[in-house]
């Protein structure tokens, strides 16, 4: 025996070795038990990883899979970090809204959003809070209005676009056109700059744009999944989310644009995003050392910030939504025809299409809502919860993370009987009047939710009228049903959204007569 033993390596060096193998299995698995200590339901993690393996197809169809089996309340892992999912409305309400204070925050991914930094999407507590409060006012009813002209001059070289198209009788991407339709909006209202990137698609915005979203999305693992030591790394590394040229190039354009109304009086008058954020900049904060500064105004790391986040944020979902919808109306040939109905009377009424004339527009509100039902603008969206908090019998420790299962929710078929079906009634004023107002959250929920959704509407039914007063969208042989969205959290759909337009037969003769 005392043989054997001899053979063992147990020197010092091997004792170390396994002692520090067993601390870090023991660090790695720990969480592990979180759920089962506070009796929550959800799958079982894998080792180093969690349950991420389990989003091959999506976190979307992974969060169906798991509400569907696990119920509305349930945990599960990314990498070693406990994140509860809650789908049930009454504890959603409570958790966005009534007890917001206790999770105010957003789930903090650090350098991986670096390029963020200083805007709504990242600052915490007291910061949000007056940035938030200074930032709201931006889209107000009156500053929209104000951008109008600006967002119909856009909405009319997309009818161009789509003018060629159906001219050629050409299957094309309409997400491509939209895209560059919803830069060319928010690069003017926010920024003066105008792109035209729908005639100019090689302009450096619309390069850069694109490149923005091409997500590396195994970055975005590899931080979850590695201990906190190797996310240091990332950071001195430079690692980010997003194509680090091309957030750069946004950082280096903004700042060209405001040195040029800092120095010229004459561009300082402008109303548009930027200039707002500017008019907030208080110098005081850029030097905040602590105690005793000013809480009013904008930094000028938070109005770059957040100059980056609005002309992002209202660039790709934007476009989406506007493909997205003209998608389910190329499949429903009735909602549309109800639609250019719709947009005929306003036309007679109004004699334009502007911004009290989209408002007006109730069935193409419904059909814009049923779109982003189905495929909303962010799967899930989380908040931290910052002390030990009750919510209505659920315990809910602090520094856990709380995901919200948006896209599982707008697909439950007990709050949407046959949610994959398109059926723009159910937003009628009757229908919304009688659904719980959390069965519905494209934009998130509480005073988190996002500050640009009426502006985002606003472009979104803006160029969708102007499209329907001329054009029918109809599918073609590229035409993919049903749609795969990509596996990120927007409503990013994989191979382009590919249709057909057609001139308008059933324009009303007095139209015809007046054009």
């Amino acid at each position: 025996m005392s043989a054997m033993l001899d053979l063992l390596p147990l020197s010092p060096t091997w004792v170390l070795l396994g002692l520090c193998f067993l601390l870090y299995y023991l660090y790695v698995t720990w969480p592990f038990y979180t759920f089962k200590r506070l009796g929550i339901p959800g799958p079982s993690p894998v080792l180093l990883f969690g349950n991420i393996l389990s989003y091959s197809e999506g976190s979307h169809v992974f969060d169906c899979k798991c509400y569907r089996k696990y119920g509305k309340v349930y945990g599960f892992f990314e990498g070693r970090e406990p994140m509860l999912m809650v789908g049930d409305l009454e504890l959603i309400n409570e958790i966005t809204v009534k007890q917001f204070n206790n999770f105010s925050n957003r789930r903090d991914l650090g350098s991986l959003l670096e390029a963020w930094a200083g805007s709504l999407f990242v600052i915490e507590d007291t910061d949000w809070k007056r940035v938030r409060g200074t930032v709201s006012p931006t889209f107000s009813s009156s500053k929209l209005k104000q951008m109008t002209m600006l967002v119909e001059k856009c909405a009319d070289g997309l009818v161009s676009i789509l003018m060629e198209k159906q001219e050629k009788s050409s299957m094309f991407d309409l997400k491509e056109v939209t895209s560059a339709y919803a830069l060319d909006v928010i690069s003017s209202t926010a920024f003066g700059v105008e792109a035209d990137s729908l005639h100019n698609p090689d302009h450096p915005f619309a390069v850069h744009a694109k490149a923005i979203f091409n997500i590396n999305i195994l970055k975005g693992l590899f931080y979850v999944i590695l201990p906190p030591p190797f996310n240091y790394v990332f950071k001195k590394g430079g690692f980010s989310l997003f194509p680090k040229f091309a957030t750069k190039f946004f950082q280096r354009t903004i700042r060209k644009v405001i040195e040029m109304r800092q120095s010229n009086p004459d561009e300082a008058k402008r109303v548009d995003l930027l200039q707002l954020l500017l008019n907030a900049h208080n110098k005081s904060l850029d030097e905040k050392t602590g105690e005793g500064i000013v809480k009013e105004g904008l930094s000028m790391t938070e109005v770059i910030g957040n100059s980056m986040v609005f002309w992002l944020a209202a660039y790709d979902t934007t476009a989406n939504t506007i493909a997205l919808t003209a998608y389910n109306l190329a499949f429903n040939q009735e909602a549309q025809d109800r639609v250019m109905e719709e947009v005929d009377t306003v036309v007679q009424n109004r004699g334009e299409l502007d911004y009290e004339a989209v408002n007006e527009m109730r069935y193409l509100d419904m059909c814009v809502k049923e779109t982003l039902r189905i495929y909303p603008g962010a799967k899930r969206f989380d908040r931290v919860c910052k002390k030990d908090t009750d919510v209505k019998g659920l315990h809910i420790p602090a520094g856990t993370i709380v995901n919200i299962p948006a896209y599982a929710i707008h697909h439950d078929p007990e709050l949407w009987p046959e949610p994959e079906k398109f059926k723009p009634e159910r937003f009628s004023k009757e229908a919304q009047e009688s659904r719980d107002p959390y069965a519905f959250m494209p934009f998130g929920s509480g005073p988190r939710s996002c500050p640009g959704m009426r502006l985002a509407m606003l472009e979104i039914k803006l160029a969708l009228a102007r499209a329907l007063d001329k054009f029918r969208f109809v599918t073609c042989e590229k035409t993919e049903s049903p749609l795969r969205l990509e596996n990120n959290n927007g409503n990013q759909v994989r191979g382009g959204v590919w249709l057909k337009v057609e001139a308008r037969t059933n324009v009303p003769r007095h139209r015809m007569s007046s054009a």
